[in-house]
């Protein structure tokens, strides 16, 4: 991310003819300017060094105290860097402004966090957190009036054994179980609550076993969708389409696919930044006939007066507001993914497949084929080589051996 933070005298002078001191937080050359309870003459502030004058009143204590405030925003930022695989300013705002968290209860936070991780489009993430407290609340159903202390070792052991009363297992009690957590670290890391009342030291989530999901097709499998007849379930086409493209556009994000226009495409060559970590990624669609039968197709098929390759979207996405837009999206995804599983279900194939594994197949291909996993993770848009790693674990061990030996 291109961030910076930097402490600044504005040059627009206040009624007292004085020149009011901000912090401005840059990120991915957008800013803010958070005040501060300090101003100067011009003749006072040392523009380079971004601070008072060794010789201006006070200069040693104002400077001091200027400084806590970059150290603190400096700590959000690395606290970002850590939760979320991007960030923008939305979200560090959430964060910075810590006054408003003080006394703040367990599920008031919580649902602070989800709506930051829905400001920072992490759409999927967000719900998981939101089907967490639905259980959360139907466990415990004072829950609004608890504190983080309240949330111990007991808390969720007894939260456990009512959720494994239900039928739940260990793959979705752990998802409950890592985002509990995840929002208890937060809450550590602003202060909100002290290390000692951390219960995670004690409740271990090791004892869950990783849910043995293969998010990929096979090569084999992906054939089968391949040579899929459209006409057994017309009503699949779009899905079917879309999952096929987002493969052969190196594991294009539905999110990406639905914004993609025309005029983006020229030769089957587009660029494109991702919605999700803002990179920058250069695709060459292969001219293969099932490519160039998609494109053709949406080139007759017109539902909407968009400027859209994929008729996802009924508007301009200027004119939807953010709700709708993520709304329209959740919509169209969730028919998709309903529309694979009759597929997946007549092709005899047994995987709960949804659309976003379309980028598991793609990388999972790839490794298979001996690509190196930088490559990889540059095709997919990664910022992290160790998000890519994780999709080693659609192999079985033998794989994951073979490929790794190729590699190095």
């Amino acid at each position: 991310m291109n961030t910076s933070l930097r402490i600044i005298c504005k040059k627009n002078s206040l009624k007292n003819g004085l020149y009011p001191i901000y912090l401005r937080v840059t990120i991915n050359r957008r800013s803010k300017f958070y005040s501060t309870p300090f101003t100067c003459k011009l003749t006072e502030w040392d523009e380079k060094q971004g601070e008072f004058k060794s010789k201006f009143t006070n200069a040693f204590v104002f400077n001091k105290t200027l400084r806590k405030m970059k150290d603190y925003a400096s700590d959000i930022i690395s606290i970002l860097e850590m939760e979320y695989e991007s960030y923008n300013l939305v979200l560090f705002d959430k964060y910075y402004s810590r006054k408003t968290n003080e006394g703040i209860t367990f599920v008031q936070f919580f649902l602070k966090e989800i709506e930051a991780l829905k400001s920072n489009s992490q759409v999927s993430y967000a719900r998981s957190m939101e089907d967490t407290l639905v259980a959360l609340r139907k466990f415990e159903k004072k829950l609004d009036a608890y504190k983080f202390e309240n949330i111990d070792y007991q808390f969720l052991t007894n939260f456990e054994n009512s959720l494994r009363k239900k039928g739940a297992n260990d793959g979705g009690i752990g998802v409950y179980m890592r985002n509990i957590r995840r929002i208890y670290n937060t809450a550590i890391n602003y202060k909100l609550v002290q290390q000692q009342y951390y219960p995670f030291r004690d409740f271990k989530l090791s004892k869950y076993k990783k849910r043995n999901v293969r998010k990929a097709l096979s090569e084999s499998e992906f054939k089968k969708l391949l040579d899929f007849d459209n006409e057994k379930i017309p009503s699949s086409k779009n899905a079917r389409y879309a999952y096929i493209f987002s493969y052969y556009a190196r594991g294009m994000n539905f999110t990406d696919m639905a914004e993609l226009k025309w005029s983006d495409l020229e030769n089957n060559y587009f660029n494109y930044h991702r919605n999700k970590t803002d990179a920058l990624l250069k695709i060459k669609l292969p001219n293969l006939p099932i490519i160039n039968e998609i494109l053709e197709f949406y080139k007759m098929y017109r539902p909407f007066d968009t400027p859209y390759i994929f008729p996802i979207l009924k508007k301009n996405l200027k004119d939807y507001e953010d709700s709708e837009l993520r709304a329209r999206k959740h919509n169209v995804i969730s028919f998709y993914n309903k529309q694979l599983k009759k597929i997946m279900e007549s092709c005899n194939i047994e995987k709960n497949i949804s659309f976003y594994t379309a980028r598991h197949t793609f990388a999972t291909s790839a490794l298979r084929n001996n690509v190196n996993i930088n490559i990889i993770k540059q095709s997919l848009g990664h910022k992290r080589l160790s998000t890519t790693e994780s999709y080693l674990d659609d192999f079985h061990d033998s794989e994951v051996d073979n490929v790794i030996n190729n590699i190095f």
